[in-house]
């Protein structure tokens, strides 16, 4: 018996398995992945592919389907397609209500998807409710892409340190880099870790003995600065912040949608 050396439409059926059944893994895994913002920061992978990883996935294997599909169905099947086509007008296309009933589908889905009507946008809700449960709140960003900002800017804005001795402080840990103008993304990617721990490492916070001040309630954090709670309750409201004893920085921080590092700078403690 003689055979094909290369059968042509069995390889088009595998390819076009094995496309489909990689976006359904990409994308599925794409829909719980955390936002861009806290998948950065906080270096966030899964099996071993970080989310502009898995992105690059989709997106490639979406095209390799699209032309995979258009070779089966113009080079393989079009003999077959065509036919079907000519046979069905000249019956007057039977299957009206079918057809009808699919265009209407479509159209409901598009346009409930793009006017966030349920169940659509319940869909949506919960993909993007699952992905910020991946974010660590210990761990959030000072502000969006931090990771992006060399460890002078860094230093100097937004922590109001040396960045000079910023860098020593990450030498000393272990942590390996060229210069103050590398980026925390950068100075992370060559260190093999996340660009929030490269910050964490020379934060004020964690520069302090026990827990930071992140944690405390504004009691304990008076405490240890040795001053009244209503000093600083006084300094919070000059900036239009309201706090009680009882409130922790962290929760402070949260209600106004900023970092607790930011609320301890307006305390003006001694970094």
């Amino acid at each position: 018996m003689t055979g094909k050396i290369f059968h042509t439409r069995s390889f088009i059926s595998f390819s076009l398995f094995l496309a489909i059944f990689w976006l359904l893994i990409s994308g599925t895994i794409l829909y719980i992945s955390p936002p861009g913002r806290v998948a950065h920061w906080q270096h966030w992978t899964l099996f071993g592919f970080n989310k502009d990883q898995w992105q690059a996935q989709h997106t490639i294997f979406s095209y390799a389907f699209i032309v995979i599909a258009v070779i089966h169905i113009f080079s393989l099947n079009w003999k077959n397609m065509w036919s079907y086509v000519k046979l069905k007008s000249k019956s007057g296309l039977r299957k009206k209500k079918e057809f009808v009933i699919s265009v209407v589908l479509s159209l409901l889905v598009f346009a409930g998807t793009m006017m966030e009507l349920p169940p659509f946008s319940s869909f949506y809700d919960l993909g993007e409710d699952i992905g910020f449960s991946w974010e660590d709140m210990q761990m959030r960003a000072p502000m969006p892409h931090t990771e992006n900002l060399s460890l002078e800017e860094v230093a100097t804005r937004m922590l109001s340190i040396d960045p000079e001795k910023a860098a020593s402080t990450l030498r000393n840990k272990g942590i390996e880099l060229a210069g103050i103008s590398q980026s925390l993304k950068t100075i992370a990617i060559k260190n093999e870790t996340s660009p929030s721990y490269v910050y964490s490492l020379i934060s004020p916070q964690n520069s302090r003995s026990g827990k930071g001040y992140g944690r405390m309630t504004v009691m304990e954090v008076a405490a240890d600065l040795g001053i009244e709670p209503s000093e600083i309750i006084r300094m919070l409201a000059s900036n239009n912040i309201e706090a009680s004893a009882n409130s922790s920085i962290k929760d402070i921080a949260d209600d106004h949608d900023m970092h607790p590092s930011e609320i301890v700078r307006m305390l003006n403690i001694d970094h």
